[in-house]
Parts: structure tokens; sequence; C-alpha cells
């Protein structure tokens, strides 16, 4: 037997649907800032900070942000990537913020929004004239041991490396060609979109928590902030504590 619907029962049956997925929204739309802790037996206490997303000192995430790092107090300070996007028109007031970001141990790279904004130079300098060391490529000893920085690749093809310690890297991808005995961390996805449990997307391989590969440890952050477009589904931001 055929189900004949006429127009008003589709119609209803249509509204019953929009309205039951739009209650799945405003259920899991989250926006509240969520501490994660990673023990590691690290040595110390590292806030993760990936996509920030700054466009102003007054906007609510960057505010949440920093009451939280005063009051966990880290003992190292990390910027991952997306300090600023295409919608932040004012790089300079960004210094407001990082001014209130105290630490012993500051660490930066950057992300694809970082470039495709323009303004990447501009961060870069920014954030060494706060006290942050940004690092390209590059490899550094500190007190909590070695850790390793990838800067941004638009290929998104990384250069093999070996580090016994902490890789930082805007792009999960980039865990691919980490080795040795190391813990990377990781933002970009934003945690990916997901509804029940399941995710829908992502625009990486990796798109949320922790993941062993072989003796490498990958932990993607759901990060701070998101351009003004974008919608946070069952993924609300993230302060990732390793300690």
């Amino acid at each position: 037997m055929r189900l004949r619907l006429g127009r008003r029962s589709f119609l209803a049956g249509s509204v019953i649907a929009i309205a039951s997925f739009a209650g799945v929204l405003s259920t899991q739309l989250t926006y509240e800032l969520q501490i994660t802790r990673l023990r590691v037996d690290l040595g110390g206490r590292l806030a993760f900070v990936p996509d920030l997303h700054y466009h102003r000192p007054s906007e609510g995430h960057v505010r949440n942000l920093l009451e939280a790092l005063d009051r966990e107090d880290p003992d190292a300070v990390v910027l991952a990537g997306d300090v600023v996007d295409e919608e932040t028109s004012d790089v300079e007031s960004l210094g407001s913020v990082l001014s209130r970001i105290e630490s012993d141990l500051k660490l930066a790279v950057l992300g694809n929004h970082d470039y495709w904004s323009g303004k990447a130079g501009e961060v870069a300098s920014m954030l060494r004239g706060h006290g942050f060391r940004v690092l390209l490529d590059d490899l550094v000893e500190t007190p909590i041991g070695k850790v390793y920085g990838f800067d941004w690749r638009e290929d998104r093809r990384y250069r093999p490396v070996m580090v016994d310690g902490i890789v930082i890297a805007h792009d999960p991808n980039a865990a691919d060609s980490v080795s040795g005995n190391a813990l990377v961390l990781a933002g970009h996805t934003h945690g990916g979109f997901s509804i029940g449990g399941l995710t829908l997307y992502s625009n990486s391989r990796y798109s949320r928590g922790l993941y062993e590969l072989g003796s490498v440890r990958l932990y993607v952050s759901r990060g701070v902030g998101q351009m003004t477009h974008q919608i946070r589904i069952n993924s609300p931001p993230e302060l990732l504590i390793v300690e």
C-alpha cells in the first residue's frame, strides 16, 4: 500500500522535523569554556590554547579564557595557532590580552587563519613582544623538557621529526610526521561537527580528544574561539591543562 501525503500533511511533517532538529541544536549549541585535564607526569602545568580567534578584548570567550588562566596559574602557556583570523581588524588591541597572560614559559605556533588573514608577521611580532617564543619548525629545550613546534603548511605535508617530549601544532595531521616518545598537542578542528556522538565532519583525520599512534600520543583540543559565522554543536570550547 502506498502512503500518499497531502500538502498539509507534508508541511506539518516538515515543520515537526525542523522543530525537532532545532531542539537538538538548542540543547547541543555550547559555548561555555570547559577545562580538560591530561595527566602525563609533565613536571609542571601547561595550558594549551589553540584557536583563540581574537577579534576584540571584550569578547566573552576571551574574558573566560583569561579568568581560567588566572585560576589555573600554569607554568607554561601555549598559543597554538589561529590567534587571529580574517575578521580581526585591530591586531594592536591583542596586546591588551597577551599582557594579561603571565607564565614562566610562553610558546606559540601559527595556524592557517593567521596566514590567510595576511597578519601572520604582525601577530608573530606582537607575540614575541609579549614574551612568547614563536616556533616555526623549531625544537627548544625548556624547563618541561624538549618542545618542538610545527609551523602551518598549506599542503599539510609536514617534514618528519623525532622528538622525545612535547610537540605543538595547529594541524592535527602533523602528528603523522612525528616519531619518538612524543605527546602531540593540536587544535584546528574545533572538535568537528558532531551530533549524538557521531562526528559528521572534520577538517582533519583526527577531530577531538586523545589518540594513541604507536609511541606517539595525540590530543586534539576543541579550541577556545571561533569565527562569527561558525557554530559549535556538541563541541564546547576547551582549555586543556597538561600536568
